[in-house]
């Protein structure tokens, strides 16, 4: 009897198991895919340096036709490719990041997006303190540069991806 026990469990736990994988499928993201990037954490140009990672989300659902979406709220990481502090004379600041993925699951979406900035020069305002104050208005510094957090871009999917489908809820409720 034991026998005839282990063996209904046995059957019935690869018939699950079949059935199980037989509903989950691949969904491709075709590359070029536009996807918004949101940013889940301040940066700044006074305080980032080049290789430092940050945190993104796609900040809404990915449409992929046919009725089909990934939702909002799947996190990713990003880079700093570069990063220079405000200077004296009016000199801004300025900071180049790089979005490398969102993951859904266990799969990466890689992206292909930048964004790159520079903060306010204060290079007029500095010639004029020159001239009123003397070298004093050289002391002039311009602005950093500084992306909010929640601030959005857009930037797209780089190269033809394969999820699980139906993908696995957001990390992030929006």
């Amino acid at each position: 009897m034991n026998n005839y026990r282990f063996l209904a469990t046995s059957v019935a736990a690869v018939a699950c198991a079949f059935a199980t994988s037989a509903l989950a499928e691949k969904l491709k993201i075709p590359e070029g895919t536009e996807v918004v990037v949101r940013f889940e954490e301040a940066i700044t140009s006074a305080t980032a340096k080049e290789g430092d990672r940050f945190t993104i989300s796609n900040g809404e659902s990915i449409d992929l036709g046919a009725g089909k979406s990934v939702p909002a709220g799947f996190v990713g990481a990003g880079e700093v490719t570069h990063s220079k502090k405000r200077k004296a004379m009016g000199q801004a600041g300025e900071l180049n990041v790089r979005f490398d993925y969102i993951k859904v699951g266990d799969q990466k979406i890689r992206l292909r997006g930048t964004k790159a900035g520079e903060g306010d020069a204060r290079v007029g305002t500095t010639v004029v303190l020159t001239v009123l104050f003397g070298p004093l208005g050289l002391l002039k510094k311009g602005k950093d540069i500084e992306i909010n957090k929640g601030q959005s871009i857009k930037a797209y999917v780089d190269g033809d991806t394969e999820i699980d489908w139906p993908a696995p809820k957001p990390p992030l409720e929006r």
